[in-house]
Parts: C-alpha cells; structure tokens; sequence
C-alpha cells in the first residue's frame, strides 16, 4: 500500500512539472560558453531599421539588369538606340567617310535629346545640380539597359577613331552629348580621321 501512494506521488509531481512545462512554452536551457561581457561585445551584423527595403531594391535592380530584355524600350526610343549602333559602328569602320560622320552625329544628337527627355529637368546653364538626385538616377538606371551598355562602347570606339570634334555637335546637346563619347574629344580634340592621322605620320 505504501509503494503505491508512493508511486502515486510521482505520478503527480511529473504530471505537474509536465503541464508547467508545456504552459511555459517548451523551455529548453541551452548551455553558453560566452560569457555575458564578451556577448555584449560581439559586433551587429544587421545594420538596417524594421521595414528598411533598401537591399532589397538594390538586389532587384542589379537583377534586371541582368536581363537581356529589361527595359527594352518600345518603339522610337528602341529604334534611337538601335540607330545609334548601327551609325556608331559604321563610323568606327569608315572614320574619314562624310556620310558616316553625319550618321554619327545624327544618332548621337537622338540619343542625348532622348536621355535629356528621360531625365525630365529644367536646367540654368550645363549643371544637373537642380535637378534632384531622383531625377539623375532614374534617367541613369533608364539609360543602363544591355542595349545602352553597347550603343556607349560603340560610341568610344567610334570617336576613338577622330574627326569629330565638339563644335560638330549641336549646341543644346553637345555638354550632354560628351558623356556618351571618349576623353579624346572633351579635351584632346581630334579633326582629322585616325587613318589621315597616321598617313601624315607617315609623310612627315
């Protein structure tokens, strides 16, 4: 008889610590080699506030870009960009020809009015200050498509070759117009054609 009141007893006690336990939420004591002090010391990895979508949005973007057809433009912007290979490749292959430099310029004077157009902004004078960083980074992001990414490296190449020079660009975009083309015609202006160039050489 007294074993079983004894087991009975038991029987309670695990009974009671097992509902407290469950109530409680499943605790379980796990053993930290750390102590406190060297806890509090361990640096943050996480430095963004609740609600804070800025990674995210960067992520995104970085991932589009990835994308052959992200941003395609439709229609005459599509078809400004692929006029702009077209004439900036056929430039760099006949550099002294006329007709290409004339194409050239043409595709770039489309090209700049379509970013001035992209970007949206009443301007003083050549500076993007007034602007907004909004507005500056919309019209970048807009114009940093696969396909801008090539129409700007046929561009350089195109005027790598010379014979252009700034004053054959129309005056309302010829300050935009230079971050579209190479260092060689912002500073180092080039009239002659990289061919005459290096047959002059020649000659003298």
């Amino acid at each position: 008889m007294g074993r079983f009141i004894l087991h009975a007893a038991i029987a309670c006690v695990a009974a009671f610590v097992g509902v407290s336990w469950i109530l409680r939420g499943f605790p379980v004591s796990i053993i930290n080699p750390v102590g406190v002090g060297e806890l509090a010391a361990l640096p943050a990895h996480l430095d963004t506030t609740f609600g804070d979508t800025s990674v995210r949005d960067a992520q995104k973007k970085l991932w589009e870009l990835s994308q052959p057809d992200f941003g395609k433009p439709a229609g005459e912007q599509y078809q400004i960009r692929i006029d702009a290979l077209q004439a900036a490749n056929a430039y760099a292959a006949s550099p002294c020809d006329p007709a290409m430099k004339a194409k050239l310029i043409a595709a770039l004077t489309a090209y700049t009015r379509a970013w001035q157009e992209r970007l949206n902004c009443k301007r003083s004078g050549q500076s993007l200050a007034g602007c907004g960083d909004k507005k500056i980074d919309d019209a970048a992001f807009a114009f940093s498509t696969p396909l801008d990414l090539q129409v700007r490296e046929a561009f350089r190449e195109a005027f790598e070759q010379g014979g252009v020079v700034k004053a054959d660009i129309p005056a309302a975009v010829r300050f935009d117009s230079l971050q579209f083309t190479t260092p060689a015609l912002w500073l180092d202006e080039l009239p002659l054609c990289l061919p005459q160039m290096r047959a002059n050489a020649i000659q003298e």
